[in-house]
């Protein structure tokens, strides 16, 4: 038996051994995943053997401490080696540093990596390329840079994150054990029992699972494979998954078969028994798992991405041949400048595909086609660049596109690059990919789903920009400088981890070829989905708003106030080109008059024709600046020299009168107060939240509508639906007894009553924040897990006080009942007094959202203005707005903007862009509650007109008594008989 002396006892074996395991940790670390790269190395002269030949294990030595990297000790041998070792010691508070030890290795993350190379800078007055500084830097290695800058092979730009075209062609041979077994069962046509899907803990996987629970039978199976111990926590975490955007409903895992595996292992990871059982039970399998990290070597990708399909595959041959759908990404084409039309067919090229991640799917792609010409029958879908559900905005952050968008927010600047996008709602690509695999009618292999229209990358920003962020544009050089800088400074950026793949002068091919203009046809998906509905929404400013308010609820993307509180930087409003003084006396009296009750002042449209910004005088005698133009008002909505505080000199006193703001509420409140108490409540208004309580919101709605039709065959909508439907859900969602409704209904009325006098609204104001100081100070005794217990947590976190608590469940309430009430009752005159539309609405209900949309719009039934006052001097719509200078923006205006909405004044559930309205307001005040608002009144106008299909107005329409004298518009009664 071999006795095993020290290395450190040989100086110059001990360096030899330092430089082994150093190479050999490299090596594993290009050719394996990271959690697969072992953490020690053990250098012997030789290895103890038994007598039969073989290694005897047990007289290994054991590992211990001068085995890890950080004792893997080569000296520094140069002054500048020497140097750069005092730099690394400091940085990461290290004894000592060996020359061939990688910084990662020692501790080093991607922030000290800038922070090294700040000093670098400073100590020899060279930037050195921050790509090749992440490719596993080690002293001796930047020490060679810094002397040979202009070496290529040292400091060149060349892609170390994949590998060439060679090499990928000879990856992408399918092995010959990938063949269906002579005596396996034909592949089935449908309807499938047994499904397995691949990736479902992902993002795309979510809503892949959704769709192919809600378009299979309920006796059908899912199997999801899950990387994971147990069956437990398998299924715990596919039910997190789909929890997490809000696809999850009670019945679902009950069809879900959570399987522990992993595709990057043989046979999948699973155990004989399992493997044998899916290769007997599973008639279909959807193959969506992938490591989809743009900054990941193709080594490390290759096993779960290459391997992973060909062990799917493997599966697909076993006991029954079985269909398999392959996700793969238009990022298999290669990258050219110009234009390129790429077919759907197998592919041929491999030069041009860069990065690991592009070219494991290019390779993975390239094997499922060979299978299919070996007898199995696979289909590949090629999706553009993922992004968010395009109807709730669910949308992972983890994407590259995402934290792009974050580490610009972050930075205050985007990079002006000529790129295109290919941007693809993710519940589309789930529903395309789910429909194509279960019809099992298509003879199709390759299917493209890129998005309805490319988007310039710049447009993205400009959508960015138009939300209320204040974004700089900026050429990339200069771009790239303030990143490496910001960064260098410690300040937590997004791009950090991507530094990679941005060079001093331009990105990575990864993040695309400048000038490129790919087109990707779409014949095979067009015959595939024909008749199915199934179609992307095109990237522009309604997704993208959907978008940016889950990312802000969600809290993965400071809200713009936020935002532009960080930077600080000036703004203007718009570059003066004109002056005008204020429209001269007597200025029109306001509010103006109506001559249709559903339609706007006409003046309005007139006034703005002879000068887009004007002067009214309110009953109070004060003068503002009316904005009606919806350019104009969303620019107004966005900028935060307007401020939307009472106690702001010249902020209109018309609405709010000489009543106090209450604490808390946040609505008339601006940064830091608005943006912290706001971010409180927003993850309760989530889409996903919203659409849970729709079956409840409809149990409420039938019990009101049962109770009409026991009345008789009349009733009056506002006082027996409007009312008790808003009153009942706003309850419901704050944990306040029904029998209450009439204290806050009777308060709110006089708070909002223009007519009344101050005396009358501060003493109505006073009984409801008493009221709302009982609700909440017994909720403080005893919390609940409803919406106001959640604020009792946070009140104790000292997030908000009591008085804030107080004041903001009064504006929940105020503004969730009131708004829902009105919008009712007007919103079903409106549908009656349009019977042809309404008739295409009970022909079609899928249409009821997008009548909503248009019923926000055409009514808008704030007409008393979103107040704001200036705190600047500057310049709107070449008029001159002075510091103190008081202004209305009249949303219902704005929605009538003609240069906006073609035919604005007709009312249309048809219009193709209805969302681009302003009801809700916009930029960081828009509404919280617009989610509440679209569930609960498509549930209402769906489930009144389905109740009552003989439905009609009992009196004409200008006979109705309409809300001319209250902040918010609507009728007062609305008789009906059916």
């Amino acid at each position: 038996m071999s006795t095993h002396r020290p290395l450190a006892n040989d100086p110059l074996t001990s360096a030899w051994a330092a430089g082994l395991r150093s190479s050999l940790r490299a090596f594993a670390r290009t050719h394996l995943p990271e959690a697969m790269v072992p953490a020690h190395f053990m250098v012997l002269p030789d290895l103890p053997h038994l007598p039969n030949g073989k290694v005897d294990r047990a007289a290994l030595p054991a590992l211990s401490a001068d085995t890890s990297p950080e004792r893997a000790y080569l000296a520094p041998r140069t002054p500048v080696e020497k140097h750069l070792a005092r730099i690394w010691q400091d940085l990461l508070g290290l004894p000592q540093v060996g020359v061939e030890t990688s910084f990662f290795d020692l501790g080093g993350d991607s922030l000290t990596v800038l922070q090294m190379a700040a000093q670098i800078r400073e100590s020899y007055d060279i930037r050195l390329d921050l790509r090749r500084m992440f490719e596993d830097p080690t002293v001796a290695r930047l020490a060679r840079m810094i002397g040979s800058q202009a070496d290529p092979a040292v400091t060149g730009a060349d892609n170390p994150r994949g590998i060439d075209a060679e090499a990928m062609r000879a990856d992408a041979v399918l092995p010959p054990d990938i063949t269906p077994h002579p005596e396996a069962l034909p592949a089935t046509q449908g309807p499938f029992h047994h499904i397995l899907l691949t990736g479902g803990t992902g993002y795309t996987g979510a809503f892949l699972l959704r769709e192919l629970l809600d378009r299979t039978p309920a006796t059908a199976t899912v199997h999801v494979l899950v990387r994971a111990q147990t069956p437990r926590q398998a299924t715990d975490r596919v039910r997190a998954n789909l929890a997490e955007y809000g696809l999850l409903t009670d019945t679902d895992m009950d069809r879900v078969a959570a399987v522990p595996g992993d595709t990057g292992r043989p046979y999948l990871g699973l155990t004989k028994d399992t493997y044998l059982r899916l290769a007997a039970d599973t008639e279909l399998v959807i193959h969506n798992a992938a490591v989809s990290s743009w900054i990941v070597p193709y080594p490390q990708l290759k096993p779960v991405n290459v391997f992973g399909a060909l062990e799917v595959l493997r599966l697909a041959c076993r006991t029954r041949i079985k269909a398999v759908h392959f996700v793969s990404t238009i990022g298999v084409y290669p990258g050219h400048p110009g234009e390129r039309t790429w077919h759907e067919e197998a592919l041929t090229e491999s030069a041009h595909v860069v990065g690991g991640y592009r070219q494991s799917k290019w390779v993975a792609d390239t094997l499922m086609l060979q299978a299919r010409e070996r007898g199995i029958p696979t289909h590949v879908h090629r999706l553009g660049a993922v992004t968010g559900s395009q109807k709730s905005g669910a949308c992972s952050p983890d994407t590259f596109i995402n934290h792009l968008i974050k580490g610009c927010i972050q930075l205050g600047a985007y990079l002006d690059l000529d790129l295109l996008l290919d941007l693809v709602p993710v519940d589309h690509c789930a529903a395309a990919v789910s429909h194509i695999a279960l019809s099992a009618r298509s003879e199709h292999a390759v299917f493209n789903l890129p998005s309805a229209r490319p988007t310039a990358m710049n447009d993205i920003f400009e959508l960015i920009t138009t939300y209320g962020y204040r974004l700089r544009r900026l050429d990339y050089r200069s771009w790239y400088r303030e990143l490496a800088a910001a960064v260098e400074r410690g300040e937590d950026n997004e791009l950090a981890r991507y530094l990679p793949l941005f060079g001093t002068d331009q990105p990575a091919e990864e993040v695309g070829y400048q000038g490129s203009r790919p087109a990707f046809t779409t014949t095979h998906l067009d015959a595939a989905l024909e008749g199915t509905g199934i179609r992307p929404h095109p990237v522009d400013r309604e997704l993208f708003d959907l978008y940016l308010d889950h990312f802000v609820a969600t809290g993965f993307l400071p809200s713009p106030d936020e935002a532009a509180a960080r930077h600080l930087r000036p703004t203007t409003v718009e570059t003066p080109t004109m002056t005008t003084t204020p429209a001269p006396a007597p200025a029109p009296v306001f509010p103006l008059p109506r001559t249709h009750p559903l339609d706007p002042p006409p003046a309005y449209r007139e006034l703005a024709a002879e000068q887009p910004v004007f002067q009214v005088r309110t009953p109070r005698g004060e003068h503002v600046w009316l904005v009606t133009r919806h350019e104009d008002a969303r620019t107004v909505l966005t900028d935060l020299r307007f401020s939307s505080d009472p106690k702001t000199p010249g902020y209109p006193s018309y609405i709010s009168g000489d009543t106090p703001i209450p604490p808390g509420f946040f609505l008339n409140q601006d940064a830091p107060d608005h943006t912290r108490l706001r971010r409180l409540v927003t993850r309760e208004f989530l889409i996903t939240q919203m659409e849970a309580k729709r079956p409840r919101m409809k149990a409420i709605l039938d019990d009101i509508l049962a109770a009409m039709a026991a009345r008789g065959t009349t009733a009056d909508l506002v006082r027996d639906l409007a009312f008790p439907m808003a009153a009942t859900v706003m309850c419901e969602l704050l944990d306040v007894p029904y029998e209450d409704h009439h204290i806050f209904v009777t308060l709110t009325d006089t708070i909002l009553d223009r007519s009344s006098t101050p005396a009358q609204a501060e003493g109505a104001a006073r009984e409801l924040m008493a009221y709302f100081d009982k609700v909440v100070t017994a909720r403080e005794q005893q919390p609940t897990d409803d919406m106001l217990g959640r604020l009792v947590a946070q009140e104790e976190a000292g997030k908000l006080s009591h008085d804030e608590f107080v004041g903001l469940a009064a504006l929940l309430m105020l503004s969730g009942y009131d708004t829902m009430a009105q919008m009712i009752g007007l919103g079903t005159a409106t549908l009656l007094e349009h019977p042809e539309q309404l008739a295409a609405l009970r022909a079609d209900p899928a249409l009821y959202p997008q009548a909503v949309e248009e019923l926000l719009r055409y009514l808008s039934i704030n007409h008393a203005g979103l107040p704001r006052a200036a705190t600047e001097d500057l310049t709107l719509a070449g008029t001159r707005i002075s510091k103190g200078d008081g202004l209305l923006v009249m949303i219902n205006a704005a929605n009538r903007d003609a240069t906006v909405f073609t035919e604005p004044d007709t009312f249309d559930i048809h219009r193709p862009d209805p969302q681009s309205h302003v009801a809700f307001g916009h930029g960081f005040h828009k509404c919280i509650g617009l989610t509440l608002a679209r569930v609960e009144l498509s549930t209402v106008f769906a489930g009144l007109f389905e109740k009552f299909p003989t439905l009609q107005p009992a009196a004409p329409l200008e006979e109705l008594p309409f809300r001319h004298d209250m902040v918010l518009y609507g009728v007062r009664a609305l008789p009906v008989t059916w």
